[in-house]
């Protein structure tokens, strides 16, 4: 796992947004998952107001996670954080597009189907994430297996309080379906990113526990092209 600290989000977001263009242009076919919330809406503005305008004609883009019983068309939607300032813009048809539908009536379905878009396209080139405060990537919850592919999680109650600020009124939330921790290890490149005083904690955690399934993030350590980057704010060594 290689660290590296940048001198406020900005700088972090420039940086990841640089990476991300950089991967499209020396494979135009490339495979990006990307993570909803608040952490990558400045990779993806950035990513935006600099691609060329045919960077993005042949790579296809699969969201990490959805809550379960949200429609998508919910501004609150994980869909909706990746679809409005991303997909959208970059003008991506939906065939290279997969997003995980939280309304579906057989969820084990739903996440076999993402399974095999992401297994018939050779896997995932890039799955570029955010950190919640427990560790959790996606909503890979502490307890979960290092060797789940996409799967249905119950949330804890930190997930459940932190997942309200993207709703204007309370919404239950309860499970999510994500992609798994072993698509994380699977993937060519993995790129954790954190902003902020309040990812300090979780952030020097991840540097210094040892790997194990209760810090899902700690995973990292285990891929062999992976990368943590942090703003200042967010920096566990100062």
């Amino acid at each position: 796992m290689q660290y590296q600290v940048f001198t406020d989000y900005d700088a972090l977001s420039e940086h990841a947004a640089q990476f991300m263009l950089e991967l499209v242009r020396q494979k135009p076919t490339a495979v990006i998952c990307v993570a909803s919330g608040d952490t990558p809406l400045g990779t993806f503005q950035k990513v935006v107001a600099n691609a060329l305008p045919n960077d993005f004609a042949e790579a296809t883009f699969v969201a990490l996670d959805e809550w379960v019983g949200i429609d998508p068309q919910n501004p609150g939607s994980c869909r909706s954080y990746v679809e409005k300032p991303l997909i959208e813009p970059l003008k991506i048809p939906a065939e290279r597009v997969c997003f995980f539908d939280g309304m579906a009536t057989n969820l084990a379905e739903e996440c076999a189907r993402v399974n095999e878009f992401v297994a018939r396209r050779g896997g995932l080139d890039l799955i570029f994430v955010g950190i919640g405060t427990n560790g959790h990537i996606g909503l890979n919850e502490p307890g979960s297996s290092f060797e789940n592919y996409a799967h249905i999680s119950d949330l804890q109650d930190v997930t459940i309080a932190g997942g309200q600020k993207y709703f204007q009124d309370a919404t239950p939330l309860t499970q999510g379906v994500t992609l798994g921790l072993r698509h994380f290890l699977e993937a060519k490149t993995a790129i954790v990113i954190a902003n902020g005083p309040r990812k300090k904690g979780i952030i020097g955690r991840v540097l210094n526990e040892p790997i194990n399934t209760a810090l899902p993030a700690s995973v990292l350590h285990q891929h062999p092209n992976g990368y943590l980057w942090v703003d200042e704010a967010a920096n566990a060594k100062n």
